[in-house]
């Protein structure tokens, strides 16, 4: 680029910058990321999206920014990979092109890959690695005994595969020490030792660990519903909770302040919002007296659609669009662990319901 072409990019660049400085949010930051992409600033978008995701944990509009932002920066590297699969595929075409998709969260296109490479080739332990990375960060997301059984049956594949694999078999004996699986993450540890017999780390843990009480019990699937337990028990602790969580369950009297700029929406009935374990956070129209059958109602609503979505094993219940008989929306968003439900009569448009609710959630509950 020519230095007027550089100095025309600063410029957007920095009044972009000013704007998300002045209301801060995931929402603006994003604004800003595709600014930078715009104006082929990459490293710009990419340092502005690493510190907002770091600051917004979890954030939709950060996360697809990042996604954009990504997919830019590998558009070769994920033309070339996809030419390789087509051209001269083996074990390594289909990890590669996996993991291009995993580090743009096309984690759809990434499962499909190294699922793959597995039925193809399934002597290669990468593939594996792969799948077991993805489960694994939703297990970590949920604390699912089902994905941490899932993840960690993985990784085991492929250890089968390779057992001298530093990286794989240490974090496979992290997850072990993290549910509680002492004896396994030991048996993880001392097979590093055998051909790394003075590595610090791995004798530092092993040290660690040898002067704790052995589990209770070595069979994986109790391990894991024990921990699932202990998480339920906790009333959500285990679970990382972000700045809105926290923000407004201790203070819901401003989510009620802010609940009504959702009547804006062409159609617009009611809005409830629960908290992390359920409870009633604020409603409108009127208050948290008046909302309250309709948030048990759509208390088993959630709850319903959570489960659902963990029988079918499509992920973590995120958000849905429910037609009710009448022609009227229900529209469930979870955010930061806060359940958000707009109800919308048949009046109103999905696009511009999913809209409003996605700016509601996205900015105005951050700024």
């Amino acid at each position: 680029m020519g230095w007027w072409t550089d100095f025309k990019a600063n410029r957007e660049i920095e009044a972009a910058r000013r704007e998300a400085a002045r209301a801060r949010s995931p929402y603006a930051i994003s604004v800003l990321i595709d600014k930078c992409i715009e104006v082929g600033r990459l490293d710009v978008a990419l340092e502005e999206a690493e510190r907002g995701m770091a600051e917004f944990v979890g954030s939709e509009s950060l996360t697809e920014a990042y996604k954009r932002m990504v997919r830019a920066k590998c558009a070769d590297d994920l033309r070339a990979s996809r030419d390789e699969v087509r051209k001269t595929p083996g074990p390594k075409a289909f990890y590669k092109l996996a993991c291009l998709y995993k580090e743009t969260r096309d984690l759809d296109q990434a499962i499909e890959m190294a699922r793959k490479g597995i039925e193809l080739y399934p002597n290669f332990e990468g593939n594996y690695i792969v799948l077991a990375d993805i489960r694994y960060e939703r297990f970590q997301r949920d604390l699912r005994a089902s994905d941490g059984l899932q993840a960690i049956e993985l990784f085991e594949r492929a250890v089968d595969l390779n057992r001298e694999n530093y990286r794989l078999l240490f974090q496979l004996a992290e997850i072990y020490v993290a549910v509680g699986a002492r004896d396994r993450a030991l048996d993880k540890l001392k097979m590093i030792l055998q051909f790394a017999p003075d590595d610090r780390r791995v004798l530092q843990l092993k040290e660690e660990l040898e002067q704790q009480r052995p589990s209770r019990s070595n069979d994986l699937k109790e391990i894991l519903a024990d921990f699932e337990k202990r998480a339920a028990a906790s009333g959500g602790s285990l679970r990382r909770q972000g700045q809105l969580a926290q923000r407004y369950t201790r203070a819901p009297d401003q989510l009620a302040r802010k609940i009504g700029v959702l009547e804006r929406i062409p159609g617009f009935q009611r809005a409830v919002i629960l908290g992390p374990s359920g409870e009633l956070l604020a409603g409108y129209p009127g208050g948290p007296e008046e909302c309250r059958k309709v948030a048990e109602t759509l208390r088993k609503v959630f709850t319903a659609s959570v489960e659902c979505s963990v029988r079918m094993d499509i992920s973590t219940f995120e958000k849905g669009m429910f037609e009710c008989a009448d022609g009227s929306f229900l529209y469930l968003v979870v955010v930061d662990r806060l359940q958000v439900a707009v109800l919308c009569s048949n009046k109103g448009k999905v696009d511009r319901l999913q809209d409003e609710v996605f700016r509601f959630v996205e900015h105005e509950l951050y700024v």
